[in-house]
């Protein structure tokens, strides 16, 4: 599970919320997602949005601001994986196909010396998603790349090592 504080607007008596995701130079966001106000949750007196969300979809208005909105049967998961150490880290969704996708980076320091990590917000009628990553850098022992399956209750499972579906899947075989 992934919490994220949103922020909020407020403008002539109504309230927006918004979530700033990713980090470009110098601290900017990379993407704001404006979120329905039925899907903020209260915990403490802070307001926040939890991934997975069953039943929200990421829809994109006209002008291309990216809205997180209740719809039934869809679900928005979080896939991030960090970069190591002065590297980078790349993600390949896998599973499933024709999901919408909204990308973004990272910056681990305020012009990215330190790293760029890569992540998605993952829209689709799907209750897992399986994604591929490799990432470079100093790892410090850490894998390189691996095969990670998130599934709607939060639980996420990572086999390390396999770069490959076909690789995952003939393993499954080999092991039942």
């Amino acid at each position: 599970m992934v919490k994220i504080r949103a922020q909020k607007k407020e403008v002539e008596g109504k309230t927006f919320y918004f979530l700033e995701i990713g980090r470009r130079e110098h601290g900017r966001p990379d993407m704001i997602l404006w979120v329905s106000s039925k899907l903020v949750k209260v915990e403490e007196g802070v307001e926040y949005i939890e991934f997975p969300i069953r039943n929200a979809k990421i829809i994109s208005t006209e002008k291309g601001t990216l809205v997180l909105r209740p719809m039934e049967t869809w679900n928005t998961f979080y896939v991030f994986t960090p970069a190591g150490y002065r590297g980078e880290s790349e993600i390949q969704i896998l599973y499933p196909q024709g999901a919408i996708i909204c990308w973004f980076k990272r910056f681990e320091s305020p012009q990215g010396n330190l790293g760029i990590s890569e992540g998605a917000l993952v829209s689709s009628t799907a209750t897992k998603v399986i994604w591929n990553w490799r990432r470079t850098g100093r790892l410090y022992g850490a894998p390189a790349n691996g095969i990670t399956i998130s599934d709607i209750s939060g639980e996420e499972k990572t086999i390390e090592g396999i770069e490959e579906l076909q690789e995952l899947q003939e393993l499954s075989e080999l092991i039942d």
